[in-house]
C-alpha cells in the first residue's frame, strides 16, 4: 500500500480530535466523496467506517446503538453517492438519513419524548449539513484542480494503492 494513501486516512483519523464544534467534521464528507476517489466499492464504505472505529477507541465513548446506527450511516453515504451521482443530492438524502436513523437510536437509548429528541436534533444536524456541505465543496473544487493538472483517468486513490 502507497504511503501516501496511508497519510490520507491519518489525516482524516487526525481530523477527528481537532478542535472542531461538534457535528462540524469532514467524515460523513468524505464517506460521500469516496466513490470519487475510487472505484473499489468495498474500499469506498470501508474506508470511513475503518477511520471511524479507530479515532473512537480515543474519543469520548457512545452508546452502542447509536455508534452502530453511525456506522450504518458511514456504510450506505458511499452507496447512496454512487447511485445518485450527484454531490448536492447525495449530501441531502445522507443528512436526511441521518437525522432519521441516527435521532431515531438516540430516541430509543434515552427513552425520552419523540417530538422533543427530533427537535432537540434539529440544530446538531444542521450544523452537520452545512459543515457535509462546505467539505463536499473543497472536496469538488479540489477534485476540479487536480484534475486540470492530472491526465490521468484513474481515481486518485486506485493510484495511490
Amino acid at each position: 500500500m502507497n504511503r501516501n494513501f496511508l497519510y490520507i486516512i491519518l489525516i482524516l483519523i487526525a481530523s477527528r480530535f481537532i478542535g472542531l464544534p461538534p457535528n462540524f467534521s469532514p467524515m460523513l464528507a468524505t464517506a460521500i466523496f469516496m466513490p470519487r476517489l475510487t472505484n473499489n466499492k468495498y474500499l469506498q464504505s470501508f474506508i470511513p467506517i475503518l477511520i471511524i472505529l479507530v479515532s473512537n477507541f480515543f474519543l469520548e465513548t457512545v452508546n452502542m446503538a447509536i455508534f452502530l446506527t453511525m456506522l450504518f450511516i458511514f456504510f450506505i453515504a458511499p452507496i447512496i453517492s454512487r447511485v445518485i451521482n450527484n454531490l448536492l443530492y447525495s449530501c441531502l438524502l445522507v443528512i436526511f438519513c441521518w437525522f432519521i436513523f441516527v435521532n431515531g437510536s438516540v430516541w430509543i437509548a434515552s427513552g425520552g419524548n419523540f417530538v422533543t429528541t427530533y427537535m432537540g436534533a434539529i440544530p446538531f444536524d444542521f450544523k452537520l449539513l452545512i459543515s457535509t456541505g462546505l467539505y463536499l465543496s473543497l472536496f469538488h473544487y479540489s477534485e476540479l484542480i487536480y484534475n486540470q493538472f492530472d491526465s490521468s483517468n484513474q481515481k486518485l486513490i486506485d493510484r495511490l494503492i
